[in-house]
């Protein structure tokens, strides 16, 4: 058995998980191959799908590209995540939505006007003060796309809406309640196969991103926690295969969902657990590849 590891540019972020996955699928006999996704690995031509990619048993997707993800499930590849999942979890409106529609608790959630003129008018704001009426301040403001921290916002005052709003509202963004209770702390649980793995807790005392900056400490999440049962209650109504699922928490102790992460790192995870995440993938893999044999 063999397979692909596609990684985006951004090689750096993506080292640990491609040493540990090769690491974990030798032992199980399968060799990888990495490609970095640098525009050369598809295209269309004459109205066909091109792929310039070898044939192999199954591809591990460590990236968001989803038109690439969408081309290669459309030539016949088996990737992990499907690209289905990965856009579900890469558009943050739309995880909330999905989430919403299954009785997940989360942080009130309002979705942002796209604005395409090149000049705000000041009846553009208008909505704004419906914003903080529906959700008070502080409030998050939050560009849909987005990794590690970037691209969220703790609003404080209108001035500071609308200004935020002037920056990003020609890109997807959402308005949340704020969640002061979980200042700097949130907690993440790990599932594959849909079944939770294990979990760990974070804090950082100097950012309300409990994964912003190097100032952040963690341990192990109890196996009681009630996050667990919620993350499971998640990946059995999602299906889902792999993914980390961000937790924030109410001033009661109970857990609301932030985020739902489709290509979840896990060296963190790895050392505070000392859970095997890489070879609990691979094993999966391996299974759901035999099985479709």
């Amino acid at each position: 058995m063999n397979g692909i590891i596609i990684v985006n540019q951004e090689l750096g972020h993506n080292e640990y998980k491609i040493k540990r996955f090769k690491e974990e699928f030798i032992k199980l006999g399968i060799s990888l191959d990495v490609f970095v996704n640098n525009g050369t690995l598809a295209s269309i031509k004459d109205n066909e799908l091109i792929v310039n990619l070898p044939k192999c048993d199954f591809v591990l997707y460590l990236d968001k590209d989803i038109y690439l993800a969408r081309i290669l499930e459309k030539v016949g590849y088996h990737l992990f995540n499907k690209a289905d999942f990965i856009k579900l979890c890469d558009d943050k409106a739309l995880t909330n939505i999905a989430c919403a529609s299954i009785g997940i608790p989360m942080p009130d959630t309002i979705t942002g006007p796209l604005f395409y003129s090149q000049e705000l008018k000041p009846e553009n704001l208008l909505f704004l003060d419906d914003v903080i009426k529906e959700l008070g301040l502080p409030l998050i403001l939050k560009r849909v796309y987005g990794s590690l921290g970037l691209g969220v916002y703790l609003i404080k005052t209108k001035e500071e809406l609308i200004e935020a709003y002037k920056e990003h509202c020609r890109a997807p963004i959402l308005f949340q309640r704020y969640v002061g209770s979980s200042y700097g702390v949130s907690a993440r649980v790990i599932i594959i196969d849909k079944e939770v793995v294990g979990g760990f807790i974070r804090y950082n005392k100097g950012d309300f991103r409990s994964n912003f900056g190097d100032n952040a400490s963690s341990r192990p999440l109890k196996d009681e926690d009630k996050c667990f049962k919620l993350a499971k209650f998640i990946a059995d109504k999602l299906d889902i295969e792999y993914a980390g699922i961000d937790f924030m928490f109410l001033e009661n102790g109970d857990p609301v969902m932030c985020e739902i992460n489709s290509n979840a790192f896990f060296e963190e995870f790895e050392k505070v657990t000392g859970i095997n995440v890489a070879f609990k993938y691979a094993e999966m893999i391996k299974k759901k590849i035999y099985e479709q044999e």
